[in-house]
Order: C-alpha cells, then sequence, then structure tokens
C-alpha cells in the first residue's frame, strides 16, 4: 500500500511539474508573439531583437537551472529559507511611486 501511495505522489509531483514546465513555455512564446506584433516597423527592429534575446536568454537560463540538479537543490533550499528574494520588480519607478504613497 505504502508503494502505491508513493508511486501516485511521484507521478504527480511529476505529472505538475511538467504542466508546469508547459506553461511556462507557452508564457515564453506569448511574450515573443507580443513583441513581434507590437515591433513591426523597421525602425522597431532594434526592440524586438533585445526582446528576443532576452525570451532565448531566460528560456536558456531555465533549462540550465533546471538541468542542474545539484544546485537546484540547494537553491530550494534557500528559497524555502526566504534566503533569496522571489519578488521581481518590472517598473522601478512606478515601485518607487507607490512606496512614496505609502
Amino acid at each position: 500500500m505504502i508503494k502505491t501511495i508513493k508511486s501516485n505522489f511521484t507521478y504527480d509531483t511529476t505529472k505538475k511539474a511538467e504542466d508546469n514546465f508547459r506553461k511556462i513555455q507557452q508564457a515564453i512564446k506569448g511574450l515573443y508573439d507580443i513583441i513581434n506584433f507590437n515591433f513591426v516597423e523597421p525602425e522597431e527592429k532594434v526592440f524586438l531583437e533585445a526582446g528576443e534575446d532576452n525570451l532565448i536568454g531566460l528560456y536558456n537560463n531555465l533549462i540550465e537551472l533546471l538541468t542542474n540538479e545539484y544546485g537546484l537543490r540547494h537553491l530550494t533550499k534557500k528559497i524555502n529559507r526566504s534566503e533569496i528574494d522571489l519578488n521581481i520588480v518590472l517598473n522601478e519607478l512606478e515601485a518607487r511611486e507607490f512606496l512614496e504613497q505609502e
């Protein structure tokens, strides 16, 4: 009985991880579609290329992180101990203005 529970738990967590990875892939593709749609003018090509470079870098770093099992385990422990800040401030100016209002 315990073996079945463990197998189901392993299957469920693996399936969830695979689903999360597919969602990340779809989000990256969606971001590419957005920048590709928004920067269609030739003079805006530099922004499209910069966006593409950032998305490729994001994906490559994600793959490198996920395939580094030892490092990923230690990173997860640091995250669980709140040693790493998970917040991403996308617009520092707006964040500063928001904090000043409080």
